[in-house]
């Protein structure tokens, strides 16, 4: 069965008309994979990119890569005075986090997800309720659907920041219930973050008590340390991987 088949067997279905450009995001693969590999050195030019005031000298070697890949695909553009900028609504949903969404998706296609659909409107009823909800990336393992969650956070993990922990939080709540709404008990969750949480040092994750829920609820953490691209096709295989 499809994507949209196994949805339906739990009362819900895809909007058609609201569902992420496959195409378009593979004219952006360039750019989603230089930015995903180097989040750190996106977000030191993400906001400048807004307003126009992001100009190439003094930028780092992968910011400048970065920068060209985005004007390669229209997705900035240079201004008069030399400095670049995001132009259109599409770009802007690029570069504050659909870039994830994209990169995810073509990742779960690279890893051999038979279907993927990212930035999908699903509705649904249960009872005499009815509601609405998009899900960043749904991809299609054989009959085992994968629903994922992607959020473009900061990459830095500040662990006395009491609301950023909260917020991590939350967004593990939120993906948990992704296969609660809308999977079987075969269904697989992942929560996709651009936040560094595992300290290479130490060896052990910064924020332990995300990584316990995330295991008590049996969802998949990928964290900033899997986003360079092989490494995200590999984590993005792991439904595959899994017995079904």
């Amino acid at each position: 069965m499809t994507i949209a088949q196994l949805i339906k067997q739990n009362g819900a279905r895809l909007d058609p008309l609201r569902t992420g450009d496959i195409s378009a995001a593979k004219r952006h693969k360039d750019a989603s994979i230089l930015i995903s590999s180097h989040y750190n050195s996106f977000e030191r030019i993400r906001k400048r990119l807004f307003n126009g005031s992001l100009y190439k000298n003094g930028l780092s070697p992968s910011a400048i890569r970065i920068v060209a890949a985005l004007e390669d695909v229209g997705l900035v553009g240079k201004m008069s005075d030399g400095g670049y900028k995001a132009l259109t609504a599409e770009s802007r949903r690029f570069i504050t986090g659909g870039w994830l969404e994209e990169v995810s998706c073509l990742a779960s296609n690279e890893a051999g997800a038979d279907e993927v659909l990212f930035g999908q409107q699903i509705k649904w009823h249960f009872d005499d309720y009815f509601g609405e909800n998009e899900i960043d990336v749904i991809a299609r393992f054989g009959q085992r659907l994968a629903f994922y969650s992607c959020k473009a956070y900061s990459a830095t993990y500040r662990n006395k920041n009491d609301r950023g922990r909260k917020k991590l939080m939350e967004a593990l709540h939120e993906a948990d219930n992704l296969v609660d709404h809308f999977g079987s008990k075969e269904s697989y969750v992942g929560l996709i973050l651009s936040t560094d949480l595992y300290d290479e040092y130490a060896r052990k994750p910064k924020y332990e008590a995300l990584f316990g829920k995330a295991k008590a609820l049996n969802v998949d953490l990928i964290t900033l340390e899997d986003l360079e691209w092989n490494k995200l096709v590999k984590a993005m295989s792991r439904p595959k991987r899994q017995k079904q």
